[in-house]
């Protein structure tokens, strides 16, 4: 694989940042990352580490060595050949092992003062904003800007969507960080498209290529972990393997920094629950609080996906559920979900790390849960069926699944 020919263009107000991509296996020829003009001065021009991490595991997944014809970051390009590479492999054993090289390094410093994190709403983030912006005095270390970025969280699919969806977004989430007085910054770019795996699997190293993007501007950028405590990394990492890259994010993430920005895996000190019940003393999260998963455009919370569960059974847990009435539908969640959340969470608790710290919360404040062993009894339908679908999903063209998965649900 070649990365070439970096280039800047302004379009309406918008600069977009882009390099040609020569490859056997990929047709996409342009990578580009954008953002508003206003931010011109921030954006990294000359390097090519923000194209290099974002292409890393596609050319790992083709078995590509990777040539970039132009200056990339002497740290990063050292780190990745010697560790980030072999860290991918153990991950995703159908990675290959790769070479980068590039025709200049460099070990400039662009010496930015912006400290950062991305704002969606969820308790991931608002945990390191409560933590990191609330709670810390320490200008080098006080978040002063929020980033949101279009590397994949947004679907895959279809460009127009994802690019409205992402806007749609964008424009729900921005009351908050106005009322802070800080900057939203968004990123748009197309690098999902060479990530046809998922948003998941490779997360982190999507959300490190949008955040290189801006590296003249940030010196240290607090990267919201997925959910689980150090512990629970160790217990359960090889549940998620060729999953969720971001379980490695203690490890990877200081290895995808470079001479100018510090990237820091952030949150893991705790894990869901804990986060959850920390951030109740943070005012703004009974307004803003956006965990929803359920696909909808609107940005609302449903209240009975996975996350809406989730949250809801935590705060229920210490009595809090009432307070965020104006954000769910509590009575939506009562009616048609909860029972059936709580069967799945005590059945998965010694499978799952966040349905064993919501179990252990729930337990620690009282609250009567039924035996393992009847939930299992409940839950045998939904396991049959979900055994069903995983043994067709094997034998099965993807247009009869489809049609099947319909039917089963």
């Amino acid at each position: 694989m070649r990365i070439y020919n970096l280039n800047k263009s302004v379009n309406n107000n918008v600069i977009k940042l882009s390099a040609y991509i020569e490859s056997k296996y990929i047709e996409e020829k342009e990578l580009w990352f954008s953002t508003e003009l206003r931010y011109e001065n921030n954006i990294c021009t000359d390097q090519y580490d923000a194209f290099l991490v974002g292409l890393l595991y596609p050319a790992m997944k083709y078995g590509e060595d990777i040539y970039i014809e132009g200056k990339v970051s002497k740290k990063l390009l050292h780190n990745i050949n010697h560790y980030v590479i072999p860290l991918i492999k153990s991950f995703s054993s159908s990675c290959k092992q790769i070479k980068v090289t590039a025709n200049e390094l460099t070990n400039h410093n662009y010496r930015g003062d912006g400290v950062g994190t991305g704002f969606s709403g969820g308790v991931d983030s608002f945990c390191t904003i409560y933590d990191h912006y609330e709670l810390e005095n320490d200008p080098d270390y006080k978040i002063n800007s929020f980033l949101f970025l279009n590397v994949g969280a947004h679907g895959r699919d279809n460009q127009i969507k994802v690019k409205e969806k992402f806007r749609l977004r964008y424009e729900y989430l921005k009351n908050f960080p106005e009322e802070l007085g800080l900057d939203f910054i968004p990123i748009d770019s197309n690098l999902f498209v060479f990530h046809p795996w998922g948003h998941q699997l490779t997360c982190t190293l999507t959300l490190v290529s949008g955040i290189l993007f801006m590296q003249k501007y940030y010196n240290k950028y607090y990267c919201a972990s997925l959910g689980w405590s150090y512990l629970e990394i160790l217990e359960y990492y090889a549940s998620d393997l060729d999953k969720d890259i971001a379980m490695f994010d203690p490890i990877l993430l200081p290895l995808l920094s470079t001479e100018s920005l510090e990237l820091v895996a952030d949150g893991t000190q705790y894990n869901r629950a804990q986060k959850t019940i920390h951030i109740l003393n943070y005012e703004p999260v009974h307004r803003y609080l956006n965990v929803c998963v359920s696909g909808d455009d609107t940005h609302e919370n449903c209240s009975v996906c996975s996350k809406c569960s989730r949250t809801l059974m935590a705060l229920n847990s210490v009595n809090r559920l009432n307070e965020f009435k104006d954000l769910f539908d509590i009575k939506k969640y009562k009616n048609e979900i909860e029972k059936k959340y709580i069967y799945k969470q005590v059945y998965l608790q010694k499978k799952d790390a966040f349905a064993k710290s919501n179990v252990e919360l729930a337990k620690s404040n009282n609250i009567k849960l039924p035996s393992r062993f009847r939930c299992f009894l409940m839950l045998i339908p939904s396991i049959v069926i979900n055994r069903i679908k995983i043994a067709l999903s094997k034998i099965l063209p993807s247009n009869i699944k489809n049609i099947i998965k319909k039917l089963l649900k």
